[in-house]
């Protein structure tokens, strides 16, 4: 269970972007689709957990997966949780080794304020005690999301992966399940991303409906404020962290995106949608590198 607990959030918040939402076939999302040539990429911004009132989706996004020829996604998480190797690995990657703990690698001032959390949700601290720095700061996220009746089962890309699965679609990883936690794990300063998602979390049951509404609405500029923006203008010293979580990985997936495409006349892409807003974005990386953009 716990291999398959973590398997099933990463993405999640990688992107630190969730919402609830409701007549689905209504809202807009973010959706592109980029051409080249003979070429068709969709780009469609993902909300790793959602609730039942997401589907189904608007019948362009659904048309569009079922004239694609492949499906690409940050991770393949479903093929991650039935390889026992991977999870084995995950686990290595998600727990301190040795008598090293999580007091070890915080600041006494953060940790204090961690302690308050797991007391304000009952939590043991036995739970997170051998938890490194990121994989707690998942844990945490999940909790607080579940609570808010969010479910990772119902994630837009669990969705487009079980049918493509199903279908017998081609799925390409932009990324991968473990270069996503040692992408985590090797953080320069890994307590500054705790310290912000306990910021974050102060505020989840305010934040989370404006999310939705800038989703829902397709607005990308708010969307970008809310997950980008805005945080670095409050605190500038999040400046590295959002270099390495969005803007070094955007460019690493539109080069990869750029490089399969050509492969398949239309290939179906859901990644967070935080990596398709704003500038520095993976929709503007393939505009720059010669692909028409358009809004659907």
């Amino acid at each position: 269970m716990f291999q398959r607990y973590f398997t099933r959030s990463i993405a999640l918040v990688l992107i630190l972007f969730v919402g609830t939402a409701s007549a689905a076939e209504t809202d807009q999302g973010i959706f592109w689709k980029a051409t080249k040539e003979d070429k068709t990429v969709y780009l469609l911004g993902s909300i790793h957990l959602a609730t039942e009132d997401y589907y189904p989706m608007r019948s362009q996004i659904e048309r569009a997966y079922a004239q694609s020829d492949a499906v690409a996604v940050e991770a393949d998480i479903l093929a991650a949780e039935s390889d026992m190797l991977i999870q084995q690995k995950i686990m290595m990657e998600s727990v301190y080794q040795g008598e090293r703990s999580l007091r070890d690698d915080l600041p006494a001032d953060l940790y204090k304020k961690l302690q308050a959390w797991m007391h304000k949700r009952n939590m043991p601290e036995a739970m997170f005690i051998r938890q490194r720095p990121a994989i707690a700061m998942i844990s945490m996220s999940m909790i607080e999301m579940q609570a808010q009746g969010l479910n990772p089962e119902l994630g837009i890309d669990r969705h487009f992966l079980s049918k493509a699965k199903k279908d017998g679609k081609p799925v390409l990883e932009l990324e991968g399940i473990l270069q996503q936690f040692q992408l985590l794990n090797g953080l320069d300063n890994p307590a500054l991303l705790l310290q912000q998602t306990l910021e974050q979390l102060e505020d989840i049951s305010t934040f989370l409906p404006k999310l939705t509404s800038a989703w829902k609405a397709g607005d990308d500029k708010a969307l970008n404020h809310l997950i980008i923006l805005d945080g670095l203008e409050e605190s500038p010293e999040y400046q590295p962290l959002y270099e390495k979580l969005f803007f070094q990985r955007n460019e690493k997936m539109a080069n990869k995106i750029i490089l399969k495409a050509p492969k398949y006349r239309k290939l179906f892409v859901v990644v967070g949608a935080g990596h398709l807003v704003g500038q520095g974005s993976i929709a503007e990386l393939m505009k720059q590198k010669g692909y028409k953009l358009e809004r659907i």
